[in-house]
Order: C-alpha cells, then structure tokens, then sequence
C-alpha cells in the first residue's frame, strides 16, 4: 500500500481489489487479512461517504436504474401499478395468443404469489409488501420463457457499497521513521 501511495489521503482499494492491485499472494483471505491489520491499526477500512445502502428503482432512468432512497415506497407504488397495468391488458389464457407460459403474465404472478389468477391485479393494489411482491413477481416473469417485463417496472435493489482501505496514520509514521 505505501509503495501504491495507498495512504490516509487515498480513497482506498477495495477488499477485492487489495491482492490484485498490490500483487499480493496471501495464505489467508483478504478479508481476514484486512481485519487483523485493522485490529494491529495498520490498515483502516469503512463505508465511503455517503449512505450505508443505495436502493435502486431498476427500471428508471431508461433502464439504467435510478436512486431511489427515501422515495422506496413511491417507486415500488409505481412500479406495483405499472405491473398491474401490464399483467391486466395482456392476454387472456384462452385468447389463443397466450405466451406458453400457460397464461401469460397473470397466471406466472399469481403461481408466484400464491393466488388465483383473478386475484392478483386486487391484491397488486392492496398488500401492504410492495417491494417484495414486486421482486418476486418481476423475477418470475424474467426467469419464464416466452414471456419479458415492460419497460415500466422492474426490481427495487438494495446495494451496500463496498469498504474502502488504506494505510493508517499509525502505519505511516511507522514506516517513514
């Protein structure tokens, strides 16, 4: 890390980039490592600034996923609706253009959730779980064959952004003398 300049002024390397970027081959795992250098206060480690999760709206922003934190009840509201939308104007089972699915979108949600079919754009509208009926029915209709999400909803994702590490003032002063 010194000869890196990996010091306290660096935004520091993350776990997993520690025994890449410094070319090292550890008996241990990095984690483990890093934690009794950390214990030694020869390495210091956190969260870098900012929030400790990032909840992402996966289907905004064109699809590249917008940050939707404190604003999660809104966007999975949004995201529950525009579901509804799409599962109640596709296709009936027996309208002959149902997906192979056996029914379309309806019919993966509501296996998914649990319900009968002509259940699920009411209780879509009322539970009171938004984010997880609406991950786990987007995950049904993606992992299905036939069948895609519109552009319109998609998954609410919680990300924890990765410890940042780097050399410590005490290691500093250690080894410049």
């Amino acid at each position: 890390m010194w000869e890196q300049g990996i010091d306290p002024s660096h935004d520091g390397l993350k776990a997993d980039e520690v025994e890449d970027k410094l070319s090292l081959d550890l008996e241990f795992t990095v984690r483990t490592s890093l934690g009794h250098l950390q214990d030694a206060n020869i390495v210091e480690g956190g969260a870098p600034p900012g929030p400790d999760t990032y909840v992402i709206a996966s289907w905004m922003d064109d699809g590249d996923g917008e940050i939707v934190n404190g604003e999660v009840d809104e966007a999975a509201e949004e995201g529950i609706e525009a579901l509804a939308d799409d599962i109640s104007s596709g296709p009936s089972p027996s309208s002959g253009a149902a997906a192979t699915d056996g029914g379309g979108k309806v019919s993966l949600v509501a296996d998914e959730l649990d319900l009968v079919s002509d259940k699920v754009v009411d209780f879509l509208h009322t539970t009171d779980r938004k984010v997880e009926v609406l991950n786990d029915a987007v995950q049904a209709i993606q992992e299905a064959d036939g069948v895609e999400c519109k552009s319109d909803y998609g998954e609410i994702v919680f990300i924890n952004p990765p410890h940042r590490h780097n050399l410590s003032k005490k290691a500093i002063t250690l080894y410049a003398g």
